[in-house]
């Protein structure tokens, strides 16, 4: 209606030609990126998108199926490498991302503390940069390789579309677990990998992490421009996948089945302590690789990630707990402690078991993350039907289940006691010389019960514990290269190809779907770190407390029940614990929100009775009547201990708590 009318009423060409060019616009807004092409073009052309490089794995003359006939042609294998210097570029000129992780990285390096809670202060990474001058930036990343399914794993096609992903991620990143910081580098065939080699699979991957690391980025921010290098801190993945990765046995039956040491298979199934002497080190790998003896050194050609510029396999210092105590040792623990008690003790049945783990006061925190039945032909398998996370939950809350079933000074009982004190190690965020040393002390005196208590030989999982406190020396703490965020990122790409119906050159339409999803993340604000909703705003019942602790007038903050912060919910009623020259329990009364520019969170709580730690629960008992000792104390949320948890009810009537610190 509008363009007759204008074109009624007005009769000069130019002003009329303007006005159609601007009603195109304004009828077509998404013209720019109505098909796949423009869009594609216009991503690229605000450089926001950058060409995949599809690289040749194989090409041979073979027979191949056409129109149902056997013919020989042409078959070209290829797998997918994103473009690394591109992203890297990108993530770090988008929003404070340089600017945060060059800070951490100086206050780590700059920090006098003798104590390891970063990748960055562990002896590993101080060896990768003694090659770099002082004035030089650099910044570590991971590599993470997987293997998953995106076929249905019972069908017909299973194992055949198997994909091997290969991730990256900046360990500086405030939230390094969260997928977002977690980005995909290359895509390759699993069939491919175990038909070709690695070596012609990932070469080109290792040619652009040499550019990364050789030549560097040039970064441009607000601060200004920054030449940043990028060092291969260390290669992740779960024990088979490295092995295969770092060409070492593939197979835990093999003699030498260990990528840390040369310990034989009959050695490890008693070995207590790490044996210093049988390191792999780079020149007895340089052996081992000249003999071409892979049943006398467990490896079975060089590999080509020694191609990385200040990367040795052997050097590799990685492991993780995931895989090797919750999908691992738990498991071999569990099941003979277990059955320890219902068939040789007789102290309660398997059907005690189950009715107390269902009906546990698990708590809000942790309802998610409750197992099935145990059954005892899981316990017979020594293999529980649980995932990792649900082991970490049962043998949080396995103490407070069955405790009070268990005599006092029980030999299995301080077993499986050994078992969650190596694991509340292993979970904390620092590390002090004095914490390495008493695990190493723990995990040999827990080895040790093992074999004599169940007349069972140490599994490959067991060895690999061992090796633990070199690793955290090297790497600092565990948790911050575990394989949890990296197994969740697999969810993304099987819901990309769950949509696609066909499977041709399907590694190459995975790398788009992840290209465009990295684009968005280019264009759209940082997900929020603190999140809240307005019904649970509340007219704080502590006023005058605030203003005068935080020294704040009404204006400058709000007050919650409920709010979450870096992914993690606080609310009213749930605990924290402070470690104030002893522990102190605290139960939330309102979340104080500090107005920006600050945005600090507080908690408004009240300080409640612990009366002692009993080392039979490995827990703190508190109580009964939760008598507050004292009244409207408020702290920083940074100050305490861990996340918030729940006061668990025994059988007994008691009140207990088991500290955590895993999110």
């Amino acid at each position: 209606m509008l363009k007759n009318v204008v074109d009624d009423e007005i009769k000069e060409p130019i002003k009329v030609a303007k006005f159609h060019r601007i009603a195109s616009v304004i009828e077509n807004p998404f013209l720019y990126c109505n098909t796949e092409y423009r869009l594609v073009n216009w991503l690229i052309k605000n450089e926001l998108l950058f060409k995949i490089n599809q690289f040749t794995i194989n090409n041979e003359i073979c027979p191949v199926q056409y129109n149902g006939e056997s013919v020989y042609n042409e078959k070209i294998t290829k797998g997918v490498l994103l473009p690394l210097q591109f992203q890297f570029k990108k993530f770090f000129e988008n929003g404070d991302n340089f600017k945060e992780q060059y800070t951490r990285l100086n206050y780590y390096k700059n920090n006098q503390c003798t104590s390891i809670e970063h990748f960055v202060q562990g002896s590993l990474w101080q060896q990768k940069v003694s090659i770099f001058s002082n004035e030089k930036i650099i910044f570590p990343f991971f590599l993470y390789m997987d293997e998953f399914e995106i076929n249905n794993p019972l069908g017909s096609h299973a194992t055949f579309q198997s994909i091997s992903a290969l991730y990256y991620s900046f360990p500086l990143s405030e939230n390094n677990s969260k997928l977002s910081t977690i980005f995909l580098a290359a895509l390759v065939k699993h069939i491919d990998i175990k038909s070709f080699g690695n070596d012609k699979c990932l070469q080109s991957l290792v040619n652009e992490i040499n550019i990364l690391e050789n030549e560097g980025i040039d970064i441009k921010t607000q601060d200004g421009d920054f030449h940043v290098h990028f060092v291969l801190g260390i290669v992740l993945g779960d024990n088979l996948g490295l092995n295969s990765l770092l060409e070492f046995s593939k197979s835990f039956s093999a003699n030498f089945f260990c990528r840390f040491c040369k310990a034989s298979k009959a050695s490890t199934i008693t070995m207590l302590e790490e044996d210093s002497s049988l390191l792999r080190n780079a020149h007895n790998y340089s052996d081992d690789v000249a003999s071409m003896n892979f049943a006398e050194t467990g490896v079975y050609q060089e590999s080509l990630l020694n191609q990385v510029t200040g990367f040795h396999v052997t050097q590799n210092f990685c492991i993780d707990i995931m895989h090797d105590l919750f999908e691992g040792v738990c498991h071999y623990d569990l099941c003979n402690i277990i059955k320890y008690y219902i068939v040789t003790a007789k102290l309660f049945s398997l059907e005690t078991l189950n009715n107390r783990k269902m009906n546990f006061n698990y708590g809000p925190i942790e309802i998610g993350n409750i197992s099935p039945p145990i059954k005892m032909i899981h316990l017979e398998k020594k293999h529980l039907k649980m995932s990792a996370r649900e082991v970490m939950t049962f043998v949080h809350f396995f103490p407070l289940m069955v405790g009070d079933l268990i005599p006092e000074n029980d030999e299995v009982w301080n077993l499986f006691l050994l078992l969650i004190q190596i694991i509340d190690i292993l979970l904390s965020y620092t590390f002090t010389d004095s914490a390495i040393s008493h695990l190493k002390q723990l995990i040999s005196h827990h080895n040790s019960m093992y074999i004599t208590l169940f007349n069972d030989t140490l599994k490959p999982k067991h060895h690999f514990m061992i090796h633990y406190p070199t690793i955290i020396t090297n790497s600092g703490p565990p948790r911050h290269y575990w394989c949890f965020c990296y197994e969740g990122k697999h969810k993304e790409l099987k819901m990309y190809a769950r949509s696609t119906t066909s499977r041709k050159n399907i590694t190459l339409t995975l790398a788009k779907k992840m290209q465009l999803k990295f684009a968005h993340s280019l264009m759209v604000l940082p997900d929020k770190k603190i999140i809240v909703n307005d019904k649970h705003k509340i007219q704080s019942n502590y006023t005058e407390n605030i203003n005068n602790k935080l020294n704040l007038t009404v204006l400058q903050y709000a007050c919650y029940t409920e709010l979450m912060l870096n992914g993690i919910v606080y609310k009213k009623d749930y605990f924290l614990t402070k470690n104030c020259d002893k522990i102190c329990l605290f139960k939330i009364c309102e979340i104080v929100l500090i107005n920006k520019p600050d945005s600090n969170v507080y908690v408004m709580a009240n300080e409640i009775k612990l009366n002692h730690f009993n080392s039979h629960f490995e827990s703190f008992s508190v109580d009964y009547n939760e008598e507050v000792v004292n009244r409207n104390c408020i702290s920083n949320v940074d100050e305490f201990s861990g996340p918030p948890i729940n006061i668990s009810k025994i059988s007994s009537g008691q009140k207990m708590i088991r500290l955590k610190e895993f999110y």
